[in-house]
């Protein structure tokens, strides 16, 4: 898939009926291993995390964190994404520039997937359910958890949402934020 396509088409899926191959995997992990980083320190580590038990829990403190700001339907709904799907950790080491890293690590990995036919979805947790699932993954004291990502083939696969998007331009400005280009 050329590039621009692959921007095109990249969405966030929230479903999936199968998790990719190891081999289409590594490909998207290295496509991520690829972002850009300050004086190329590539700050990043991955986690493939594909024991079920772990899933789960990791799955359940997405749930608790969500029960908290969202309806119960969204909540399960959010851990129910864990299923059926490869569950990558983006680790990244503490510094400054690091956290912003690996979220262009994220960006790399979602073009990947788009670009094998997959959906993918960043998995954020924070405060102590963030904490808690960095113990799990057996974190070193000096490297903190971005984000889980969630990587499959997409339920109801091949089907492309279409996206309202705000027209074109009119986020683009010149010297000045009320100045248009």
């Amino acid at each position: 898939m050329e590039l621009y396509e692959a921007i095109n088409r990249r969405r966030t899926i929230r479903g999936f009926s199968l998790a990719p191959e190891e081999e289409t995997l590594r490909k998207i992990i290295m496509a991520g291993s690829m972002a850009l980083s300050p004086d190329n320190r590539q700050p990043w580590e991955f986690i493939i995390v594909d024991d079920p038990e772990l899933i789960k829990r990791i799955s359940e403190h997405k749930y608790r964190q969500n029960q908290k700001i969202h309806p119960e339907v969204i909540a399960l709904s959010q851990r129910n994404a864990y299923a059926n799907c490869a569950v990558v950790a983006v680790c990244y080491k503490k510094g400054p520039g690091n956290h912003w890293c690996a979220w262009m690590c994220v960006q790399n990995m979602a073009l990947a997937a788009t670009a094998e036919g997959l959906g993918i979805v960043p998995s954020t947790l924070w405060a102590e359910d963030q904490a808690e699932v960095e113990k799990l993954l057996g974190l070193p004291e000096d490297f903190k958890l971005a984000t889980m990502v969630l990587i499959g083939r997409q339920k109801g696969y091949p089907k492309v949402p279409k996206v309202k998007r705000r027209p074109e331009w009119i986020w683009l400005h010149r010297n000045k934020f009320s100045t248009k280009s």
